[in-house]
């Protein structure tokens, strides 16, 4: 019954940990877009060829940071004894997972 307990309020606390740093990241972004000077915007654009980095790694972190994410979640559902939801994300995890294999930079990852 205490493990239970835990388990739940460990659940709760992820949850919202999660809430939190989504808007800490929406803070963050809305701060960082009225910085920008919209002069500048109409030279540069990050999808021309001249301005890929190579070796950037930026999705694969975000892929990573999505996977960890999941499992979190696949937890929670578990522990909420949603086995139809758990058992969804860990099919879908597997996939991500397997797609992801050893990559470590952008450049590795099929299209």
């Amino acid at each position: 019954v205490l493990r239970q307990k835990r388990k739940e309020k460990r659940a709760a606390e992820l949850v919202q940990y999660n809430s939190e740093a989504t808007v800490k990241l929406e803070n963050a972004a809305i701060e960082r877009s009225k910085a920008v000077d919209s002069a500048v915007l109409g030279k540069y654009n990050i999808w021309r060829k001249e301005n890929v980095n190579e070796n950037s790694d930026t999705t694969v972190r975000a892929i990573r940071d999505q996977i960890i994410m999941a499992e979190v979640y696949a937890g929670i559902a578990k522990s909420k004894n949603r086995l139809d939801l758990y058992e969804e994300l860990m099919l879908r995890l597997k996939e991500s997972q397997r797609s992801l294999g050893e990559t470590s930079i952008d450049a590795d990852l099929t299209r």
